[in-house]
């Protein structure tokens, strides 16, 4: 199996605050607080544990406050490649309504990072990678990196020929897309977004009758963009899967700094199945967890394994929303829901 490298620039720590209800500009008493770590490649990571896959996470650890990060990211069982840089770690401040069933994040920007520790990233994600690796890249790009950060990560793992799998930040996003990376996977509002260059300071779960037909537009859009494929998350509804025409093979096979895009062939719908939502957050994350964990089990070549894979990732993603930490999944619940909308899927056409 190929070797997985999982690239988390912008580490955070989650504190998930438990209330009766939110009601704006009154003094509110937390019922439960918890501390743990946070960032999209590590919610990635833990569905790889989950399924007995332990792999290197590679992320900027702050020098003030990082033992204590880096303590619970052991204490879980997380294999942390840590680069130094100074300041804190940012948090993320998670609120989880008792009486609604509503969760809102709010997710601090962090310390700004040296140049230098960034090149330092750079470096060592490039001594890490080799041809035929999974480079999985996920979360925003720290203050002080510039917006073509996640488009040096994606050259790098080109010239490595490793395939990269991208779940950046719609400015980080937008500025990638030229470089070509092998899959990108926002969700819906994010896709918007980055194509839009609409602020995206608040970033509400997609809903109405159109989020399917939206969801595509976007998927093609980002593949006309420079993505060789794209896949646009739709929260409960599914998920739009969409290839460029110029794809061939399943390594990128892209020279870097290739600034030629492609044109979206057909369109592939994956209907997700109705669970009981615990908490969404973190569902994409594991959504791109499920989707490398077939990756990496079967040969990449072909369109309908691509679309295995994403079939793999709506299921996995459902599942972890029935658990309360981001990225928890319990991997037999996951392969029920996946041989469920494997059926489903049989009766939605492609477009």
């Amino acid at each position: 199996m190929p070797a997985v490298l999982i690239a988390n620039p912008n580490l955070a720590l989650d504190r998930l605050v438990t209330v009766a209800e939110i009601v704006p500009g009154a003094v509110m008493r937390s019922r439960r607080t918890e501390l743990s770590p946070g960032g999209k490649g590590v919610n990635v990571a833990r569905v790889l544990r989950a399924h007995g896959v332990r792999v290197p996470l590679l992320g900027l650890l702050c020098a003030d406050d990082g033992a204590l990060l880096a303590g619970l990211l052991a204490d879980e069982g997380a294999d942390l490649v840590a680069v130094p840089t100074p300041g804190r770690v940012r948090q993320a401040l998670v609120f989880r309504e008792v009486a609604a069933g509503r969760t809102t994040v709010v997710n601090e920007p962090g310390d700004p990072v040296p140049a230098g520790a960034w090149l330092s990233y750079l470096d060592a994600a490039a001594a890490r990678l080799a041809p035929g690796d999974l480079f999985l890249a996920a979360g925003s790009l720290p203050a002080g990196v510039t917006a073509d950060g996640y488009r040096q990560l994606v050259e790098l793992a080109h010239r490595a020929g490793a395939l990269i799998v991208m779940d950046a930040a719609p400015a980080a996003l937008a500025a990638a897309l030229p470089a070509r990376p092998d899959l990108v996977t926002p969700n819906l509002e994010e896709a918007e977004a980055a194509l839009s260059g609409a602020p995206a300071d608040v970033l509400p779960v997609p809903d109405g009758v159109d989020v399917r037909a939206r969801a595509e537009a976007a998927a093609r859009a980002l593949v006309d963009a420079g993505a060789r494929r794209a896949v646009v998350t739709a929260g409960a509804a599914g998920a739009a899967f969409a290839t460029s025409g110029s794809t061939s093979g399943g390594t990128s096979g892209c020279a870097s700094g290739s600034t030629s895009g492609g044109t979206a062939e057909a369109t592939d719908w994956v209907p997700s199945v109705p669970v009981t939502v615990v908490s969404a957050v973190g569902a994409g994350d594991s959504f791109v967890g499920g989707l490398a964990l077939e990756l990496r089990s079967r040969p990449r070549e072909t369109r309908d394994a691509w679309r295995a894979a994403v079939v793999r990732g709506v299921a996995t993603a459902a599942a972890s929303c029935e658990t309360p930490l981001a990225g928890g999944v319990v991997p037999a619940r996951a392969r029920e829901l996946r041989g469920k909308i494997e059926s489903l899927s049989a009766e939605v056409g492609v477009r």
